[in-house]
């Protein structure tokens, strides 16, 4: 426990460190401090959860979807409670929702749980912004995928999703150059 304390504040550190020294927006500086805590208690890159930050909502805390989806990680309500309850067993209040630091730490858990769901961050991002259910039989029909691996997204808004977040990753981790990733 001590020596991943000592590892979520050497990150914390330098996340901050790097922030001042590169291109960073403020709203970006806002929140890598949740960041670096989430994207280590929950094993996920921390340049993907910036990156999924800024595909979702563009760094806005108050940002809501048509579809109701919340936060800087565009949670929906029912994803949210449903992640409460089954998963990290934690009593939020529903408005909590749009707490950065919560939202960012539930949306970072989902990102991991995709990611170990399928194996792949692509195929994670797209269950992330289409739904798992949806791309569990987008993988089981062979016109769309073959072993395992996703060849088309049949969504185009949900293929662009994809292609635009995995840009900012990679605009992350060679704008920051995170150790590790």
């Amino acid at each position: 426990m001590a020596a991943s304390c000592l590892l979520i504040g050497f990150i914390l550190l330098f996340l901050l460190f790097l922030g001042d020294r590169i291109a960073l927006s403020r709203r970006e500086r806002a929140v890598l401090a949740h960041v670096a805590s989430a994207a280590a208690e929950f094993d996920v890159p921390p340049a993907m959860v910036l990156a999924v930050i800024r595909a979702e909502s563009e760094f806005r805390p108050d940002a809501v979807s048509k579809a109701g989806a919340r936060g800087l990680m565009q949670l929906m309500p029912d994803t949210f409670s449903w992640l409460c309850e089954q998963h990290l067993k934690e009593a939020h209040a529903p408005q909590q929702i749009d707490d950065p630091a919560i939202n960012i730490r539930y949306g970072t858990y989902y990102l991991s749980y995709l990611y170990q769901q399928f194996g792949s961050w692509r195929v994670a991002l797209a269950a992330y912004n289409a739904g798992e259910g949806r791309v569990t039989e987008w993988l089981a029909d062979p016109a769309l995928a073959k072993g395992g691996t996703l060849r088309r997204i049949p969504f185009p808004e949900t293929a662009a999703y994809v292609k635009q977040t995995l840009e900012y990753y990679a605009e992350y981790l060679n704008e920051i150059n995170f150790e590790g990733e």
